[in-house]
């Protein structure tokens, strides 16, 4: 790979370290919100006092002790949904805390599969160049090869005269079979063995057949059909010619793979890659799971989960009997001092707490954002590993800017679907050696075909039999695919060893 290109695993270490960034930035929030957490606690309970302090200081006619147990009592009560809220953030820590740890785990395995499996594509395209080459200098492979792409292309003419007479056929036949003159000749057998009419019937027959040239129609229909079937059967008898002959040629590439090792190979390089979709998969799923403990966290340390209204209900039935007391008019009715420092600490700590709520408020819509920002580049991260854009043969313009790209979408500037169309349509695969001319590399059709033979066959072809060999490796993909199963051989997969189109 030249210096104006950029390797596909250098972009691939550039998302990852953009998700790196985007979750530090996550976790920033959850402390934050950890804290906004703490002080509305405290903040809740110094409140509370004060009323505490204001009902004994205007209740004298109420058992003090009794305010004080029923202040006590809800204090018991929030701390105890603090404390089951507490427990469950606990539990969704070490849940994220295994995610993290078991994401790490997955990633490396990934690396180490993913270098495993460009040793297997180096050496299998080693091997093919090889295999290559000694099925061009085998005289008897030559040979056959020659014979089949001719026959092939006869097959190819005779499939088309097949079709062209059943069409013809298709469009003639009903005119004859709907003239009542020629069907009336045709049902008595008219100028043949069978026909034994006389006399007057006879003059009339053959004035008929004279009228309407029955000859010449009744040699036409015939031709109609009866050739079709009889070209199909040619047509099965040049199929199994070509087969045959494509069998002996398949056997010699067959021998030479096993002799040089590619098949070991590609049977290896299948099963590794086979690991790689396994894992990219489990990095997929396991990512999931963390979106799922992210927001269920973020869910309990914001201000709307069901701990945080449960904790309300209850102290607005307790303030609503303070209320009753209407201590707050008791004190604006009393000369003392004492009382108004007293409403003025828990108006100062209502003003705390409705700030504070307002900046949980904020946070929490910012935890929120980098919460989807890093569940879209981690989407975007498992998509590159998908399709194979870490490969070795996987890069990119030299000029394309990753970076720029992932600080726009950081940014907010791009979305996910924004910054992965960027990253496609500037990605390419090397070519494989055996896309070099004569192959077309601009051709549609991708089979489960040997590239080996393919390649070597188009070699042979020519430019006069260059689409006999195409058809002809068309024809043999479905067919040897079940054969090389049934002998339990490697199966020919044009995407490679894996579901991509990388390795």
């Amino acid at each position: 790979m030249n210096g104006n290109v950029r390797s596909g695993r250098s972009v691939g270490h550039a998302i990852q370290q953009a998700v790196s960034g985007v979750n530090n930035h996550l976790e920033e929030c959850n402390a934050a919100m950890s804290q906004f957490d703490r002080s509305m606690s405290e903040l809740v309970e110094r409140r509370g006092q004060a009323l505490l302090q204001l009902a004994e200081h205007y209740l004298p006619n109420i058992d003090q002790q009794t305010i004080a147990g029923t202040f006590a009592e809800v204090r018991n009560q929030l701390v105890d949904i603090l404390s089951k809220k507490q427990s469950q953030e606990r539990e969704l820590e070490r849940a994220l805390q295994t995610d993290a740890s078991e994401e790490s785990r997955l990633e490396k395995e990934l690396e180490e599969v993913t270098e495993r499996l460009n040793e297997k594509v180096a050496r299998r395209e080693e091997l093919e160049k090889v295999v290559a080459q000694r099925l061009e200098a085998d005289g008897e492979f030559q040979r056959l090869s020659k014979e089949a792409l001719t026959a092939e292309q006869e097959l190819n003419r005779n499939e088309q005269r097949v079709t062209e007479i059943k069409a013809e056929a298709a469009e003639k036949l009903p005119s004859y079979e709907k003239n009542r003159l020629f069907k009336y000749l045709h049902e008595r057998a008219y100028g043949t063995a069978e026909y034994k009419k006389e006399g007057l019937t006879k003059k009339l027959d053959r004035w008929v057949a004279k009228m309407i040239d029955y000859p010449r129609a009744r040699r036409s229909y015939d031709f109609l059909r009866v050739t079709p079937e009889l070209v199909a059967q040619e047509v099965t008898r040049r199929r199994d010619q070509f087969n045959g002959l494509m069998e002996q040629v398949e056997a010699i590439e067959d021998r030479y793979a096993d002799e040089l090792g590619l098949t070991a190979v590609m049977r290896e390089g299948q099963e590794v890659g086979n690991r790689r979709d396994r894992v990219v998969a489990a990095i997929a799923n396991q990512q999931s799971l963390t979106d799922k403990h992210r927001q269920e966290l973020g869910d309990l340390e914001g201000i709307q989960n069901e701990y945080y209204l449960e904790a309300v209900n209850r102290m607005k039935v307790f303030l609503s009997n303070l209320e009753d007391w209407r201590l707050e008019n008791a004190s604006r009715s009393t000369p003392q001092i004492e009382d108004d420092k007293i409403v003025a600490e828990i108006v100062r700590r209502g003003e705390e707490l409705k700030k504070n709520k307002q900046e949980a408020s904020q946070l929490t819509r910012e935890q929120q954002v980098w919460r989807e920002r890093s569940s879209d580049l981690q989407r975007v991260w498992q998509e590159f590993h998908r399709t194979d854009f870490d490969s070795s043969r996987s890069f990119f313009p030299g000029d394309f800017s990753i970076d720029s790209y992932l600080e726009e979408f950081v940014r907010g500037r791009i979305d996910r679907d924004q910054l992965w169309s960027a990253i496609q349509s500037a990605q390419e695969f090397a070519p494989p050696w055996y896309q070099e001319p004569p192959m077309q590399r601009d051709r549609s059709y991708e089979g489960d075909f040997s590239h080996v033979l393919m390649r070597v066959l188009l070699d042979i072809a020519g430019q006069a039999l260059k689409n006999a060999a195409y058809r002809g490796m068309e024809r043999r993909s479905p067919i040897r695919q079940q054969q090389r199963k049934e002998k339990g051989r490697p199966r020919f997969n044009h995407r490679g060893f894996t579901s991509g189109h990388g390795f």
